[in-house]
């Protein structure tokens, strides 16, 4: 049965919630609020973990270190990473593990302390949005006018929950790959589908 506590308010309610989170209202407002942001970043940082490896595998560009959790290491043993393997693209690639993450902390804490503070917080500076903390619209962040139709809005709204919360699940798989088998995901799933009899999650630990 539905539980009495929830009403399918929020985007991606289904009426599961056997732990009971949802039974104070304004918690479960603040745990929608953190789970949009996560499903947010786990797109986005799920494409950079498919994206360069898809390209570097068929070689369309090549990377000095095209798996994801190599990369950092790679950084660390003071190799210059290139944009998109462009040389000379480097921005931060360039600079010590210090600055890169000086520059990932003042991209990620600036835009969720202004998002945290609430969008009435950038009206200061000129910027006027329609929307609400997690849908804040307007030119800047709605450039396609996707929420002027108000059905495929919600909709939409769905559809990228349930997205966002593949893309968490994704993100365990990648942990556990790279843990288990030393590679990225792309060419797990190359190996897989060319052998699927010995390429599995069994044939791992046996």
């Amino acid at each position: 049965d539905y539980p009495e506590h929830l009403d399918g308010e929020f985007p991606g309610d289904y009426g599961f919630d056997i732990a009971g989170l949802g039974r104070d209202p304004v918690a479960f407002a603040n745990y929608f609020n953190f789970e949009i942001l996560h499903c947010r970043w786990a797109m986005l940082g799920a494409l950079g973990v498919v994206v360069p490896e898809l390209l570097d595998l068929f070689g369309i560009v090549h990377f000095v270190e095209p798996v994801w959790w190599k990369v950092g290491y790679a950084k660390l043993q003071g190799d210059t990473l290139d944009y998109l393997g462009i040389p000379g693209l480097r921005i931060a690639g360039g600079q010590g593990i210090i600055v890169i993450a000086i520059c990932q902390a003042l991209l990620m804490v600036g835009p969720e302390y202004a998002r945290y503070c609430g969008i009435e917080a950038l009206e200061p500076l000129g910027i006027y949005l329609p929307g609400d903390l997690n849908y804040p619209g307007g030119a800047l962040f709605d450039p396609l006018g996707l929420s002027k139709d108000p059905v495929a809005f919600e909709e939409l709204k769905v559809k990228e929950i349930k997205n966002g919360r593949l893309a968490m699940v994704a993100w365990l798989g990648f942990y556990v790959q790279a843990a288990v088998t030393g590679k990225g995901p792309v060419q797990n799933l190359i190996e897989h589908l060319s052998d699927p009899l010995h390429n599995n999650i069994l044939s791992s630990f046996l």
